[in-house]
Formats: structure tokens, sequence, C-alpha cells
């Protein structure tokens, strides 16, 4: 049973960066079709990039199987480091950004999906390094995604600049956490 769980806590935690860019992207006037793009690219690329990260991975483990629970512990610290970082600047940001009133191009979705993707790779070099069952967690992190990204969008305009932040920090603890546990395996 904890094996279900820490596949939903693991696509949850990785939804945090894809709630977080739907809050501060949500902002700007859109539609019901620009709502799903945007969900359909941040799942679709933190699939992938978790895909990606389990494929090298598990090259990873046969050519350091010594040191890999070791790999697995900095990357996943790595990236909750990272996620921390990006909370705590974000929280204490008092900068105003003006912009425009139309939604965001297709291109920018797709960078922003990328760009908060890259989280997945990390875990999905540390789920590879485990030799766990890779799709159920990919479907799990697509579906968080997918999911944080409507709710994101849609509750922008009600929740506060600085929930995404406290979200990232809360997710970098949890990743934190797992990382930590890496190394007892």
């Amino acid at each position: 049973m904890s094996y279900i769980y820490e596949i939903l806590i693991i696509g949850l935690v990785l939804s945090a960066d894809s709630f977080s860019a739907a809050v501060a992207m949500g902002h700007r006037p859109f539609s019901e079709k620009d709502a799903y793009r945007f969900a359909f690219a941040s799942g679709g690329a933190e699939a992938l990039m978790t895909l990606i990260g389990a494929l090298a991975g598990s090259l990873v483990i046969s050519r350091f199987s010594a040191i890999d629970h070791w790999v697995g512990f900095i990357l996943l610290g790595g990236v909750a480091l990272h996620m921390a970082y990006e909370g705590i600047v974000d929280l204490n940001s008092k900068e105003i950004k003006e912009e425009k009133l139309d939604f965001h191009s297709f291109k920018k979705v797709l960078l922003v999906s990328f760009a908060t993707s890259l989280d997945a790779f990390g875990v999905g070099i540390g789920l590879g390094i485990s030799q766990k069952p890779i799709f159920p967690f990919i479907l799990s992190i697509g579906f968080w995604a997918f999911t944080s990204t409507i709710v994101g969008l849609h509750l922008a305009k009600k929740l506060s600049q600085k929930f995404g932040p406290i979200m990232n920090i809360i997710g970098s603890i949890v990743l934190g956490i797992l990382a930590f546990q890496i190394l007892k395996i």
C-alpha cells in the first residue's frame, strides 16, 4: 500500500511547479481551449521528462551500482533545493509585472511546460536508479501536472500571489524527505 502512496505523492509533489506556473500565467484571460492546451503540454512534458530521466537512470545503475543510491540522493536533493530556492525567491519577490491581456502563446506555454518539468527529469533518474516500475509514476506525474495546471489556471484570480511559492517550498520538503529515503534502500 505504501507503494501506491509513493506514486501519488511523487506525482503530487512534482505538480507544484505546474501549479505555480499556471497560477502565475492564469492572471491573463484564457479560454477553456487555452487551459486544456496548457494542461496537456504541462502533463505531457512532465511525463516525458520522467521517462527520459528513468531511461538515463537505468543506464546509470548498470555502471554505478555501488554508488547508485548516492546519485539518486544527490539528484533528488538537488531538485528539492532548487524548488526551495525558487519558492523562497518568489515568496520574497515584490516585483510587480505588467503584462498584456492576451493569454500566452503556445510557444511560451511549451517553454514553461518543459522548464517546469526539469525536476521530473531528476526524479525520473532517481526512479530509474532504484529500478522501480516507471509507468505508474509516469501516469501519476502526468495526471497531477495536468490537473494542477487546470486548477491553477482557474484559481489564479482567487489565490494570492504567495500560494504558488509556498507550494514549491512544501514540495521541496517532500522531495528532500524522499531523497533521504533513497539512502535507506
